[in-house]
């Protein structure tokens, strides 16, 4: 499957989280653009697997964090 190039104008406080996201995931800006069109269009399969892979370490640090707190409440 091909890739083709779209513009589109982004508001500048966008565009500004979007630059720090990419930059604190090391990740591009097509690839988080692809996943989000993905997410939201209901396609999945789609999904750039850097973002996947995102995704998942965070879901993995979520749990961590929520099996710590268990493990000092017992």
């Amino acid at each position: 499957m091909g890739k083709r190039q779209i513009a589109v104008r982004v508001p500048d406080n966008l565009l500004e989280r979007l630059d720090n996201y990419v930059k604190d995931k090391k990740t591009s800006k097509t690839d988080v653009v692809i996943g989000a069109l993905a997410q939201y269009l209901d396609s999945p399969e789609n999904v750039p697997l850097g973002e996947r892979m995102t995704a998942v370490e965070d879901k993995l640090a979520q749990l961590e964090a929520q099996l710590k707190a268990i493990g000092t409440n017992n």
